[in-house]
């Protein structure tokens, strides 16, 4: 078994596999590569800003292959006072990481693709086309999955040429950085210029947005940036590529075996596309004296509070990249024409202070930022229905209520129940299709009627015991699926905010919810009704504070509609949140993991759901005339069918 997988050799594990030989843990360690290309091909350029003195450049002096400290941008020079901008070709990492590799005989590079990586508690496999391998810890740097929230994705493309003329034409110590004095053709485009001698630079054409470059169009655009040099030049080399500007390519496995590096780390500015030095930090953050022994992201580790107000700013300018690429030409221009270089690039860097910031958008397009706050934050809330249905849905009905009394409750109750067999019922009917169920469906089948049976038993045996098991596991399964939604997966939290939810929507029902437990020959909840109101006040202020805490916009927007519940009737407030939050949610996380279409899902469902309304039917036949019993026996159904889709909605999660 070896002690740990890098899953592609990129930059990211490139930096990784040099930063475990300067802190002298190779020697130690078996280790086993997955990258089926040579890496003898320089492929890529990589750029970034640092003092000269920073443990970066310090190093990577071997690797770094230029540097500048004069920029010309749009007509305007600027020297650097404290720091430089840096330039690595990716083939002097390649050769350093290929170097280490041969010179530790604990390394094995295998000149595969890696099909599969699974979890086996004990072991991580990773699978090829050929063989398996059991590795310890693995460091997964393979592009990430992009789940684009709003819109299409943009795109950073370029194509860059290495170009040597024929005379000198550059000043060594001078790059271009971001000229915009080229046709925009509807997006945001720009040169660079990398000088690395007086004759040969390294001239790229780049696009913002969510069409790729054409490589016609390149050509033609960088042929004509060269005509002002009036020299003849040669192209010595050729560089393409595309990097997604996506604040959604973050992909962390379920696993704590399994970390996540480069892009699929999230550690690419969305904006820029600059990543290098993120990458670098976190391979020095990773190679820690105990690194390849801990366990990171235990069940009681508080998950990461998401971007701030950095990823606010960049959630802003994305949107208008997305929808108006034009504007972004007048925005960079102006953002560099208003401040200097070095204090950019700090900004860039995230460690720039919020004065210098609100300083520096009231010099910028300030209508363009406030349209896109404006707009992107409804684009925001609408784009998935679990954002906005409940909270619509709920006011709409307290309205109607509100004008007639009852009849927003009966319309509500009526819509309710036409999409429990939509979508509510149905998500759960596509376990047996999950890639995760190994069962053939005759035996799924019948496992899962012996769960529902046996669930059934236990009612039956001590409705309190049955009642409390179902409220344990729904908060499990309600407060996993609601977290896996709002990327705050982890244990605990989600735990607790399925007893923050139910607890809400129960206590603020009191009346109704002991009415239901006594037509079951349960005792009523000892606690008064002034308490009951003072628990949902703590449980809103709790919830409240994991919202801001984790600056999630999705989890607010749940909480307003739980408040808008809490003045409806029980079925209405529970049901909201079942069908409407909960089901779509977890119809979406079906859909996008397995790949399926939704006419497709439904298709398949449609057998089981069309079972459920049977076995529902046959419960219904014991009391048709009282709504309290109805509930009752309904409430019974529901957690019987829930403890095998939550078993099995588990495993997909884990296998993320």
């Amino acid at each position: 078994m070896y002690q740990f997988g890098l899953i592609g050799l990129g930059a990211a594990n490139a930096l990784l596999l040099i930063r475990l030989e300067q802190e002298n843990r190779l020697e130690e360690l078996f280790g086993v590569v997955f990258d089926s290309s040579e890496k003898s091909v320089n492929d890529k350029t990589y750029c970034f800003w640092a003092a000269p003195k920073d443990s970066i450049v310090q190093d990577l002096r071997t690797e770094i292959k230029h540097s500048w400290s004069t920029i010309d941008s749009n007509d305007q020079h600027e020297v650097l006072a404290g720091m430089r901008y840096y330039m690595v070709e990716s083939l002097s990492l390649y050769q350093r990481a290929r170097a280490i590799i041969d010179n530790h005989e604990g390394l094995v590079w295998v000149k595969e693709s890696v099909t599969h990586v699974v979890d086996e508690d004990v072991y991580v496999e990773i699978q090829t086309e050929s063989t398996a391998y059991q590795v310890q810890r693995v460091y997964d740097s393979r592009p990430p999955q992009i789940n684009e929230v709003i819109g299409k994705t943009v795109w950073q493309s370029f194509q860059g040429w290495k170009v040597r003329f024929e005379k000198s034409v550059f000043q060594p110590d001078t790059m271009r950085l971001m000229d915009f004095n080229i046709p925009q053709n509807d997006f945001t485009q720009f040169m660079y210029v990398l000088p690395t001698s007086e004759r040969e630079a390294l001239v790229e054409f780049t696009r913002f947005g969510t069409e790729m470059i054409p490589e016609e169009l390149a050509t033609h655009q960088l042929r004509n940036y060269m005509l002002p040099y009036q020299a003849k030049y040669e192209i010595e080399e050729v560089e393409r590529g595309s990097i997604p500007m996506s604040q959604n390519a973050e992909q962390h496995h379920h696993s704590p075996k399994i970390i996540s590096t480069g892009s699929r780390a999230g550690k690419l500015k969305a904006t820029t596309g600059y990543a290098f030095k993120n990458m670098f930090n976190h391979a020095k953050a990773l190679v820690t004296e105990d690194e390849l022994n801990k366990v990171e992201n235990p069940w009681y580790a508080i998950p990461s509070r998401g971007g701030g107000r950095f990823a606010f700013y960049d959630f802003l300018l994305l949107f208008i990249l997305k929808v108006k690429p034009h504007w972004g030409k007048s925005i960079f221009t102006r953002l560099f024409r208003v401040k200097p270089y070095e204090e950019v690039f700090t900004f860039l860097d995230e460690k720039s202070t919020l004065g210098w910031e609100l300083g520096m958008f009231a010099r910028l397009n300030k209508r363009k930022f406030i349209w896109s706050a404006i707009f992107s934050s409804l684009a925001y809330m609408l784009a998935k229905p679990q954002r906005w249905l409940p909270f619509v849905f709920s006011g709409f009905a307290l309205l109607l209520n509100a004008v007639a009394p009852g009849f927003g409750t009966n319309w509500g109750i009526g819509i309710l129940i036409f999409f429990l067999f939509i979508i509510g019922i149905p998500h759960g009917a596509l376990d047996g299709f999950s890639h995760n169920t190994k069962l053939k469906l005759p035996a799924f089948i019948a496992r899962y009627l012996g769960i529902m049976a046996l669930v059934i038993l236990l009612w039956l045996i001590s409705p309190f015991l049955g009642l409390i098991s179902f409220l344990i596991y729904s908060a499990w399964h309600f407060g996993e699926t609601d977290l896996m939604e709002w990327n705050r997966s982890n244990i605990l939290l989600s735990f607790l905010w399925g007893i923050i939810l139910l607890g809400i929507i129960l206590l603020s029902h009191l009346t109704e919810v002991n009415q239901v437990m006594k037509q079951m020959n349960i005792s009523p909840w000892p606690i008064l009704a002034t308490t009951a109101t003072s628990l949902v006040q703590l449980l809103f202020f709790l919830a409240a504070l994991g919202a801001l805490w984790f600056r999630s916009g999705a989890w607010v927007l749940a909480l307003f509609s739980l408040a808008i519940g809490t003045q409806l009737p029980l079925v209405l407030s529970f049901g909201v949140y079942f069908v409407l939050q909960h089901s779509i949610t977890g119809w979406s996380h079906l859909k996008e993991k397995e790949g399926w279409s939704h006419s497709g899902m439904f298709i398949k469902a449609l057998p089981f759901t069309a079972g459920a309304i049977v076995i529902f039917l046959i419960l219904f036949q014991f009391d048709r005339t009282s709504l309290m019993s109805w509930s009752s026996y309904f409430l019974i159904f529901l957690s019987a069918l829930s403890l095998p889709h939550i078993y099995f909605m588990s495993r997909l999660y884990k296998s993320a």
